[in-house]
């Protein structure tokens, strides 16, 4: 699950200022706030004086010829004759002051020409915006919210966009629960399904590990979209964080037909999942093919997972050869003897016993269960005299003493049949 631990941080670029988010509670407009609204639209454009009108021309000249400090200077040696005509210079100073990347003079130029309530309709409401976003670039996350909540009270309009930024904000000072109602306002009031919405609203759902939440989100997630890749997989992990391994499972074929797997990790995650299921030869299957291809790494990890999903499935043939490559690689005992006793599955029991001696020789900590094996695999060759021999060997181990005393008198009677020597 290391991709659920990454999930935040790409909900967080992804909800970035372009984009939308989901909520189910919206800002409370009250009758004052609607007759304000209509008296604010209603109001007579203002213009400003001839002196300040003439500065803000040459400072708009003066910045496009990108000569900001002079433009800036410009602004701040132009007197106003009123209140309107400052609080027009400050929005000018504000917006001039955010290009430069100076969030905090910004905000105070922004904030004097708000708080004379004197500007145009259009640029109250921008410049309320133009707060919001800075204050969200500078991470102060409550005061964001707030101007973000302020801009619809003066708008009165349901914009999405802003729903998302005010659940962005949340989200960003972790205050997730807080995020999840405007995610869904902006999901609602959205003309067309957003994808940010919805990454949002799940990644806030899964960091209050409301996986139940989450999973309902992502299943309408790959409904509206079913060509995001990303989507299938998120949904498939969070199945697996409610213990659901037939539904994750079942939303990782879907993600593999259609060929969104790409990743070492995910591919792993299926074959995984497969073994989970019980269905061990395909989980073997998925798993020796993108170790062939490249895929997926060939290491001790996945040739264990290899050779015991094929032993699972009784593909032992397969499972020899992999428990095999994996003695190769590891130079270990145990893949010798998962080896030995796959062969002896079926019937090759020279290769078996071959198996056996090799791991017997690097360690011998098993050797009385080996011996017992190599007892069954001598008696299927008709080697009487080598099976005795490997009883008695299997007799001196505490392990299967006890295990050797029936199988003893079995050998003597058939050595006395076949009249042979033990």
């Amino acid at each position: 699950m290391k991709k659920l631990s990454l999930l935040t941080s790409a909900l967080i670029v992804a909800a970035s200022f372009t984009f939308t988010v989901p909520a189910m509670a919206q800002v409370t407009l009250t009758d004052a706030d609607r007759a304000r609204i209509e008296e604010r639209k209603a109001r007579k454009t203002q213009l400003p004086g001839e002196r300040v009108g003439r500065g803000v021309t040459k400072a708009i000249e003066l910045y496009n010829e990108e000569k900001v400090d002079e433009a800036l200077k410009v602004l701040l040696e132009t007197r106003g004759s009123g209140d309107f005509d400052n609080a027009f210079l400050a929005r000018f100073m504000g917006t001039i002051y955010a290009q430069k990347g100076e969030y905090a003079q910004a905000i105070r130029y922004l904030e004097q020409a708000l708080k004379t309530d004197l500007l145009s309709y259009a640029d109250h409401s921008a410049s309320l915006r133009l707060v919001a976003d800075l204050q969200l670039q500078g991470e102060k996350f409550n005061e964001a919210a707030a101007s973000y909540e302020a801009l619809i009270r003066f708008t009165g309009e349901n914009d999405p966009d802003v729903y998302l930024r005010i659940a962005n904000a949340y989200m960003l000072s972790q205050q997730h629960a807080k995020a999840l109602p405007f995610a869904d306002a902006a999901i609602r009031y959205s003309k067309e399904p957003n994808k940010s919405h919805y990454i949002l609203k799940m990644g806030a759902h899964y960091e209050l590990k409301q996986y139940p939440k989450a999973i309902e989100t992502a299943e309408t997630m790959v409904q509206l979209f079913p060509e995001e890749r990303q989507y299938w997989i998120y949904l498939g992990q969070f199945y697996t964080l409610v213990e659901d391994y037939q539904k994750s499972l079942s939303t990782y074929q879907i993600a593999y037909n259609n060929g969104f797997l790409e990743s070492e990790s995910d591919l792993r995650m299926l074959g995984q999942l497969y073994s989970n299921n019980n269905i061990p030869y395909k989980a073997a299957a998925i798993y020796e093919k993108y170790m062939k291809s490249g895929k997926i790494k060939k290491d001790r990890n996945m040739l264990t997972a290899v050779a015991s999903n094929f032993q699972a499935a009784r593909e032992f043939a397969k499972a020899a050869e992999y428990y095999g490559e994996l003695a190769k690689l590891t130079n270990e005992a145990e893949p010798l003897r998962r080896q030995g006793y796959a062969f002896l599955n079926i019937q090759k029991y020279n290769d078996a016993l071959r198996a056996f001696e090799a791991s017997l020789a690097i360690d011998s900590r098993n050797a009385g269960r080996i011996h017992m094996s190599m007892v069954d695999a001598h008696l299927a060759l008709g080697q009487i005299r080598e099976a005795y021999r490997a009883l008695q060997k299997a007799k001196d181990d505490p392990a299967t003493a006890r295990q050797t005393r029936g199988m003893e008198s079995y050998i003597r009677d058939k050595a006395r049949i076949k009249n042979v020597t033990l």
